[in-house]
């Protein structure tokens, strides 16, 4: 009998390859076999998404949603849904509920904004979207993008997006440190309620290969400068300290003072008791009286 590890692996390989399909049949079939796990269910949703059977994915994230009433991804799964489809009534209620599961206002307002322009209230929509965009501080690229959407119909001016604290959004940080997405990461859900939260494990864990960092990371890389691999310059390291003729000097005669002042203790110590029978007056010139 197949295991849930193997029917991920399985899934996982296959949207690796592109292949839709066998994603597809293997979470359908595991969906069925174990029910008491929504997990199975929801990605299944997910991959109906991608085929374009939004529908189908519909019914699929509504059971969830009667199975596991906690999960966000499924109840903004169907949100979606119902915006592709046209539902405009459901898709507002979704979105209103997905509030209190913990979405984000600014995308709870976009998707309830959407749902009242397909019911063709775009002045309602208009009033909810600039509401909660200057609320957010004009910082949300896409209740800005609809405003410029909708503007024509409601006739009002679209106001400035404050792109300041927004502009690294337009950076893609994907290919930093890898070339192509993390496969391991593509098919693996951490929200409430999914395999790896029961489990325990978050994406630094998953992507953990377990290996310590060596020593051989501050080693000093071939080359006379002396730059380790880290970019740390460690030349200085490698050269004896120059001590100048002055600094010598000086550190002979506080050795000087350090000896004589030993001696001068030592004597004090030991010899301080000593009477001695040298006349401190012979020196003096003698005069007949």
């Amino acid at each position: 009998m197949t295991s849930p590890e193997e029917v991920l692996q399985t899934v996982r390989e296959a949207l690796i390859a592109g292949d839709l399909d066998t994603a597809e049949a293997s979470l359908k079939d595991a969906s069925k076999r174990w029910k008491k796990e929504p997990e199975f269910a929801a990605r299944y949703a997910g991959i109906l998404v991608k085929q374009g059977k939004h529908a189908q994915a519909l019914k699929v994230y509504r059971k969830v949603m009667k199975q596991a009433p906690e999960r966000l991804d499924a109840c903004k799964g169907a949100a979606e849904c119902a915006i592709q489809l046209g539902k405009a009534k459901q898709a507002e209620k979704l979105y209103s509920r997905a509030t209190g599961l913990g979405m984000s206002l600014d995308e709870a307002t976009l998707g309830i904004s959407r749902s009242l322009v397909l019911r063709s209230q775009h002045h309602t929509a208009w009033e909810k979207a600039i509401s909660q965009f200057k609320a957010s501080g004009n910082k949300s690229k896409e209740l800005h993008a609809l405003l410029k959407e909708i503007s024509p119909q409601t006739g009002n001016s679209v106001p400035v997006l404050d792109q300041f604290d927004s502009e690294i959004l337009d950076v893609e940080l994907e290919g930093v440190r890898r070339v192509a997405p993390d496969p391991r990461l593509s098919s693996h859900s951490f929200s409430a309620g999914s395999i790896e939260a029961m489990a325990g494990v978050d994406r630094t864990t998953l992507v953990s290969s377990g290996e310590q960092i060596g020593d051989e990371l501050l080693a000093a890389v071939a080359g006379e400068r002396g730059h380790t691999s880290l970019g740390i310059d460690l030349s200085a390291l490698s050269q004896p300290s120059e001590v100048s003729p002055q600094d010598s000097t000086d550190v002979v005669e506080d050795e000087l003072d350090l000896s004589e002042a030993s001696q001068t203790e030592e004597s004090n110590n030991g010899e301080s008791n000593v009477v001695t029978d040298d006349d401190p007056f012979d020196d003096w010139p003698e005069f007949d009286i």
